[in-house]
């Protein structure tokens, strides 16, 4: 990659002139937090790109700013399709950036990339803290590991003898809640994977004969048969009570993933398919 660089158009959006302040500031930003991607805009048709960060310093200013976050750029015609924005940064590495500060928050609106910074103890602090591993004791559970690009923790368990993915997502901001719902849920195993078996079941049984009779199979599903089939291999759960279950449909739809979802004060509530 040659420097400077200019990010998409290199000029601030007339609808963002209210949010970014006018002369631009230079930036060291430590890439983090997950992989760039670009989405469009609404029926616009542009396309924005996205990068996350781990923190950064305003060389202007001498401001330091931690804590995972993004900055948006809009990208030239074609850009998109070529995967620009994805060859641009690197997770772990610093850049020197030139953007526009924000006038009402943290964050900028990126124009250039200056170049890579080699070292740069406040950032480098940053990233060994991203990367080392952070764990939340479980008495059902053992240690769950915290997946810090998603924001999730998440382990193993065997629900009667299957051996099943388990999480809850960070961003309620009550991990203990989280968790304790995680727990019950589970303790109470044998009435949740019956309840789940039965309400996919009743929902999905005539959808999947739909597929058998689109790949002209004879034999006729019936419920029993679904039930019996389906195999679950994760449960998330929320500090509101809101459960997300997955089962293997075991080609029942070609492999798409069987999806029952509801609260566990009142039960499922939601069965389809994803993927």
């Amino acid at each position: 990659m040659d420097y400077p660089c200019t990010l998409g158009t290199g000029i601030l959006p007339e609808n963002r002139k209210e949010i970014f302040e006018e002369y631009p500031h230079e930036y060291m930003v430590m890439i983090g937090g997950g992989s760039p991607y670009g989405s469009r805009v609404g029926e616009m048709t542009y396309w924005n790109a996205t990068a996350y960060y781990l923190g950064y310093i305003d060389l202007t200013t001498g401001e330091r700013c931690e804590g995972r976050s993004l900055f948006t750029w809009i990208l030239k015609d074609g850009e998109f399709e070529k995967g620009i924005h994805k060859q641009l940064f690197v997770e772990g590495e610093k850049y020197r950036i030139k953007g526009l500060p924000s006038k009402k928050s943290s964050g900028f609106y990126p124009l250039q990339v200056l170049g890579k910074v080699r070292r740069m103890p406040f950032l480098d602090a940053l990233w060994k803290e991203y990367i080392s591993p952070v764990f939340l004791h479980s008495d059902l559970f053992g240690e769950m590991e915290l997946n810090k690009r998603y924001g999730y923790y998440h382990a193993d368990f065997d629900w009667l003898g299957t051996k099943i993915k388990v999480s809850f997502n960070t961003d309620e901001g009550d991990d203990e809640g989280c968790l304790a719902n995680l727990e019950a849920f589970c303790r109470d195993a044998e009435r949740w994977d019956r309840e789940m078996r039965e309400y996919s079941a009743d929902e999905l049984t005539y959808l999947a004969n739909e597929w058998r009779d689109d790949d002209h199979l004879d034999e006729e599903i019936t419920e029993e048969d679904f039930k019996r089939r389906i195999v679950l291999s994760s449960i998330e759960v929320s500090c509101e009570g809101h459960f997300f279950a997955y089962f293997d449909d075991d080609d029942m739809f070609a492999g798409h993933t069987v999806h029952v979802s509801g609260d566990i004060e009142n039960g499922c509530n939601y069965a389809d398919l994803m993927g």
